[in-house]
């Protein structure tokens, strides 16, 4: 019996991966991502990057160059602007004049000039001049470091300084109504973004295994090519084989759909300053991602099967499948709840409804919402379901696999699920 089951789901991972609407399907998050970088980076370097460097030193290749004029003097008559000319992806050229900066401009050599009046300290106003019709200059917070840090440099140290450009950051602390601390795992940024991005990859890569292995059941009942099959395999192990192969071409794609996620995150934290620090998922959130994957398209690719059989055409199990993807989706309708309040009510009860627990559950330990007992649970309950979906499926497919032409009542199928 091995034999064959393994035979069938070598053959149905060979077909599947074969195809080129899958190819092209799991090639397209890495290209996407791949695309989106180029194109972050490129908008990053038009505009002159957001975050500055420290001070001085010599100008970097492939950096904006802006130019600037001082005209403003401080308390002892020098110019106010003699230090700090490079930024993180901006380099400020200091010229004597307008005219000299407005030459320099015309001859591409800066991408923007900025003049700095006599009564800057009295005003604080800055005259920007560019070519017609270009979009070049400096970022607004690299311009914002070059000014504070001339300004304030020789008055404050380096804590101080950076204190004065970036204040402050928050994070919060809660207090039980007892008035305790709160003990939780913290929010990470990276875990989230990797646990939801993982979460939305997961459910369209098990929808799209479950929705081949619907596609090819109703196909083979309709062409009669069942009658040729259940020849010489029994209907379990035809069941087990397509199951097996492919959620074997599932994982398949949801690794190189995760692998492209973590490049992508990771890569993004180093072209941008983001507001959360990036970094490899850790083994637990791997592990959870993958325990949901394994389990999700068990029961979901199991119920897809159960549909291919007792219906009689393609566009009929199609139609009826519409009520076995939207609630595994319904999590994304409570996605503002599930994020600020993942220990809620109703992301707990979510996360142990057999159809929504993958992605809330994600979604949940991403966010910090959930710890690894209560994600063993949930997988649990998942387990449980996806066991009996396999036992009532198995039945479904010793009593239907023959049968053609009209779809048996709903009674008839509740008495099959029950008496086997």
């Amino acid at each position: 019996m091995r034999s064959k089951t393994w035979l069938v789901a070598r053959h149905e991972f060979a077909v599947t991966i074969g195809r080129l609407g899958f190819r092209i399907f799991a090639a397209a998050v890495p290209v996407l991502a791949l695309l989106a970088l180029i194109g972050i980076g490129v908008f990053d370097a038009v505009r002159g990057g957001d975050e500055p460097s420290s001070s001085g030193g010599e100008p970097t290749a492939g950096v904006a160059r802006v130019g600037y004029v001082d005209l403003s003097a401080g308390e002892d008559g020098q110019p106010l602007f003699m230090s700090f000319r490079e930024q993180d992806g901006v380099v400020f050229v200091p010229y004597a004049d307008e005219a000299a900066g407005s030459a320099a401009l015309q001859a591409e050599e800066i991408d923007a000039l900025y003049v700095f009046p006599f009564d800057f300290l009295e005003t604080g106003s800055v005259v920007r001049v560019r070519m017609e019709d270009s979009g070049g200059g400096a970022g607004a917070d690299a311009l914002r470091r070059f000014v504070l840090s001339n300004l304030i440099a020789e008055e404050v140290s380096e804590q101080q300084l950076q204190r004065v450009i970036r204040p402050y950051s928050v994070s919060t602390v809660e207090l039980s109504e007892s008035g305790a601390t709160v003990e939780e795992d913290g929010f990470d940024g990276g875990e989230f973004l990797f646990s939801f991005g993982a979460g939305m990859l997961l459910l369209v890569s098990v929808l799209t295994a479950a929705g081949y292995l619907l596609q090819g059941l109703s196909e083979e009942k309709e062409n009669r090519i069942m009658e040729v099959l259940l020849s010489s395999l029994k209907p379990e192990q035809l069941m087990f084989g397509k199951l097996l192969g492919l959620g074997g071409a599932g994982l398949l794609q949801m690794a190189v759909w995760t692998a492209a996620l973590v490049a992508f995150l990771l890569a993004l934290g180093r072209i941008v300053d983001l507001p959360v620090e990036l970094s490899a998922p850790s083994v637990e959130t791997l592990g959870v991602a993958l325990a949901y994957f394994l389990l999700g398209y068990a029961l979901l690719g199991t119920v897809q099967a159960a549909l291919g059989v007792v219906t009689t055409n393609q566009k009929e199990a199609n139609n009826i499948a519409v009520f076995v993807v939207l609630p595994a989706v319904s999590p994304m309708w409570f996605l503002a709840v599930l994020i600020e309040h993942p220990d809620g009510v109703l992301a707990r009860v979510l996360s142990y409804v057999p159809f929504t627990a993958p992605l809330t559950g994600l979604i949940r330990f991403g966010t910090g919402g959930t710890g690894l007992g209560e994600v063993a649970l949930s997988l649990g309950v998942l387990a449980v379901f996806t066991a009996l979906a396999v036992l009532l499926t198995a039945r479904l497919f010793r009593a239907y696999l023959l049968v053609y032409g009209q779809r048996p009542g709903v009674r008839h199928i509740l008495r099959t699920l029950w008496s086997g």
